[in-house]
Formats: C-alpha cells, structure tokens, sequence
C-alpha cells in the first residue's frame, strides 16, 4: 500500500509506557487480558519484549473469545482470582473492557490489591465511556495520548459542543472530544493543507485496466497528483488540536503519553511518559520533561481499587494451590530452631534464627509463597545420623525444603543443593598481640642471622666475581693498586647485579 499514512499511535508505541509503570512500582509478573482478535493479540509480541527488558513475565494470558457470554466471562475472572498474581493489562475494545470491568466489580476483583492497567485504545476514549461503566472502572490507572491544552481546542471545544446540542437536544450539553475525533480533525486539516500547496484543481487521473474477478477499489482511478500529495502530506508539520501533528516515516509521532487514574466518573492526571522511556510528573509549555525518573516517587498519588492509597504489591497468597512443604528439625541450640505443636490445630510451628532467616528471605520474594512447616520425628534427635536422615528425606520428596542449623557436608551435597551460609563454621584463636617497639634494628628481624650472613657472603662473592672479569677486559678503573675507589665499584656492581 504505497499511499497508505497512519495517522494514529501504533500499538508498540505504549508498551514502553507500560513497561516504566511495572518496573517503577516493583511489580515482577502480569497478567494481559486482551480480546482473540488481530487488535487484541497485536500487542502481545511488543509487550512480552518490553516485560523481559525489566525482568518481568507473563505466568498466564486471558484471552477473550469474541464469542464470549457474561457467564464466561465470570468463570475467567474467577480463574484469574485463584492465581497469586493481581496485576492485570487489560487491551480490548470499549465494548468488551466496558463487559469485562462490570463482571470484575461483580466478582470483588476491584477491591484494594489489584491493580488494573489499561491500554491507550481504551483510555483515550475513556470520556465517551457510560457513566456506570466508568464509576465500576475506580482504581484503574492508563495510558493514553496528551493532548496539550490551547486556545484553539477550547474554542473548538465550545462549537462542537454547541453544534452537538443543536443535533442532538435530549443528550448532555457536554460532550468531550476523544482523541480520536482529534486525530481525525487533524488528518483532514492535513490534507486540506497538501491539496492547496499542489493545486489539485481538476481530476486528473488515469484509469487502471479493468481486470477480471476485480473488486471495486481495483477498479478505482490512480491520481496523476497522487505522488506529490503524499509527499506533501508526510512533510506537513503543524500544530493541530491533538497537539504536534507529524506524520515523517508515514506513522504519527509522539513525543509524551500521559498516565491518568479513574477516580468517580472521570479521571485525573498522574504523571507523563517520554519518549527517553521515563516518567515525570509535569511537562513544561514544549512538552518536555521537567523532571526525568524512573521512580514512582516521581508521580501523583494514585487512588487504587478499593479506594485505597497504598500501593499493591502485585500479588496475593493464591486461593489454591499446593504449599511449599518445609521440614524442621528441632536443634540441641533452641536459638537455632526449635519446633512445638499447635494444641488446637496439630499445625508444626517453628521458630529460632534459622526459622527467622527463612521467613525474612520469604517476603523478599516478588511472589507469593505458599508454605507450611512439617516436624522430622527421630528418637535421637542429637545422633550423627539424624541430620544425615533429615536432609535425605528431600532428596525422597518428602519435604520440597529443609531448614535448621545444618552443617554443609560432602556426603549431604550428593542429594540436596545448600544455599549460602548465614553462619561460619571451624576453629577461632585469640592471641595476644605486643605494642610495638622502635627500634632502629627492626628492619633485620624478618631474617634470620644464618640468612643475613648468607645474603652477606652472595653479595661479596658478586662483587669479586664482577671485579676480576672487568679488570682482565681491561676496564681503566680497575687498574693499578687495590684502592676504596676500586672497592666503591666493586660494591656498586655487587648491587647493581643483585637490583
């Protein structure tokens, strides 16, 4: 398609956006939710590489069949409530995600701890939205073109809404322009520019040759003027009502998009998106940022579901599920670990150094974990071979993992990984240490009298071996009688020989 302009955002752009959020808010896996089309799955490839790029993953995809009834749709939310992860993107079309939040509010999955990230196809046309639909949408937070306010847009704003009234006397008096409506304003206003600069002045065009089998667009006539309006159309930079309108490589550029939450029956204003892939929380009158972050620190406060103010952390124990099954064996040193039973429930409880190291490391994870303590019933608890015993029953899968105060052996790594210590282990000396003392001699207590004299002995012997030989090459300063002249060269090459 040689003349075809998309003069609309491309679904890749805002998976970066995405992508920031996830990361600023610590949050490790998501879950997409997206309608079984070309739209829906359209996104995924560029999301899954935006995820990977910040160490994030995807455990589940809910796909929605575009078949799909209210009662499937219950069923799907209901299978997503017995997963551990509560971060959810949802990229769907207004009709299905307006069917898809009503179900969730239903199903108590707009409740403080989820959190419901929705893409710009839905937020730029969020105002368009039922007021309904909106108000079980609470919580939510999106990505969606900026549009920067002006005077034109506002008087804009007022015509069309004076216009729309007069069409349409029993609906509101307000109605919000989308982005949509914006962008296509925009693009007309483009090519009304292109077919001015080019005077398209009469219809000239040439008929292509009717072809059997042809549909109608095949049958349609090629402008002779088509190269030159699409050369003007691709060049035209202007400022429009949607803000910067520029088409260069033939897709619309964008230099922020902004990040909003659904509060009530409208939305307020978080934060902003570059394109350098950071968040900030303002622009200033050019559009770029103030202020460059990659800290949700940077951005507004947001209003979650629940109308809750503090940030979920991404998942919840799951509501099924098999538990990590974690033996405990009771130490001879309590303070390690010592384990008891519950008198009501004949639960394993477990507590000591070693327990308290286990569960620290647990809440560090970026996942739920699901775990329950399982006692090791020996007779001799402190015989050579019951820590021996203990660590085999993981290798037979009785336990997934064992904690104590267990000392890291050859034999033991034959059948079970080790982590790091937390404690080191072997034999400490505590010695004495004298003051120094000064003394001009302490340079000769490294070495002992036997090497000094030795060292002595090498030295003299260097420098007669170096004497005799320069002396019978006929070197001039070693000539005549013995002197300290000749015994300062002897010891100066007896040096220089051993440097």
């Amino acid at each position: 398609m040689p003349y075809f302009v998309r003069a609309t955002l491309n679904s890749s752009v805002q998976v970066d956006s995405i992508a920031s959020l996830i990361k600023a808010y610590g949050w490790r896996e998501v879950v997409p939710v997206y309608d079984d089309t070309d739209y829906g799955r359209g996104i995924l490839p560029h999301l899954i590489d935006a995820l990977q790029q910040i160490d994030a993953r995807i455990p589940y995809r809910s796909v929605i069949s575009m078949a799909a009834t209210s009662e499937n749709i219950i069923q799907e939310l209901y299978k997503l409530r017995t997963m551990q992860t509560r971060v959810f993107i949802v990229h769907m079309s207004s009709t299905r995600a307006s069917l898809l939040f009503t179900k969730a509010k239903e199903a108590g999955m707009m409740k403080q701890g989820y959190v419901w990230i929705i893409t710009n196809g839905l937020a730029n046309i969020i105002d368009s939205l039922n007021p309904s639909v909106i108000e079980a949408m609470n919580g939510v937070i999106g990505v969606r073109f900026h549009v920067p306010r002006s005077k034109e847009l506002d008087s804009f704003s007022i015509r069309w809404n004076k216009m729309y009234h007069q069409d349409n006397p029993n609906e509101s008096p307000v109605n919000k322009l989308s982005v949509v409506e914006l962008w296509g304003y925009d693009t007309v206003w483009a090519l009304a520019l292109a077919a001015e600069k080019i005077r398209v002045l009469s219809n000239k065009n040439n008929r292509l040759q009717s072809a059997k089998n042809s549909t109608c667009l095949e049958s349609l006539a090629v402008s002779t003027n088509g190269p030159q309006l699409l050369t003007e159309i691709v060049q035209s930079k202007f400022r429009g009502l949607s803000g910067n309108f520029d088409v260069t490589d033939r897709q619309l550029q964008v230099s922020a998009l902004q990040i909003i939450n659904v509060v009530g029956r409208s939305w307020r204003h978080i934060g902003f998106w570059s394109l350098e892939n950071r968040l900030s929380r303002k622009l200033n009158q050019n559009g770029s940022e103030i202020t460059r972050s990659t800290s949700m620190l940077n951005l507004n406060p947001v209003i979650w579901p629940g109308e809750s103010t503090e940030i979920p952390r991404g998942w919840e124990l799951p509501a099924s599920g098999n538990k990590l099954r974690v033996g405990v064996h009771t130490s001879a040193y309590p303070e390690f670990i010592r384990t008891s039973k519950d008198p009501a429930t004949s639960a394993t409880r477990a507590s000591g150094l070693s327990i308290d190291i286990f569960e620290e490391a647990a809440k560090k994870l970026p996942f739920a974990l699901s775990y329950e303590y399982e006692a090791f019933d020996t007779v001799d608890t402190q015989s050579t071979g019951s820590y021996n015993d203990f660590v085999y029953q993981v290798y037979l899968q009785r336990y997934d993992i064992a904690i104590g105060d267990i000392t890291i052996r050859y034999n033991r790594t034959l059948y079970v990984d080790f982590t790091v210590p937390y404690t080191e282990s072997g034999v400490a000396m505590i010695v004495p240490v004298k003051e120094k003392v000064n003394n001009m001699w302490i340079f000769s207590k490294p070495l002992s009298k036997g090497m000094w004299f030795g060292s002595i002995m090498f030295f003299i012997y260097t420098a007669l071996v170096v004497w005799l030989l320069e002396r019978l090459n006929g070197n001039g300063y070693l000539h005549g009688p013995f002197s300290l002249k000749q015994l300062g060269i002897l010891m100066f090459f007896s040096i220089f020989e051993e440097s």
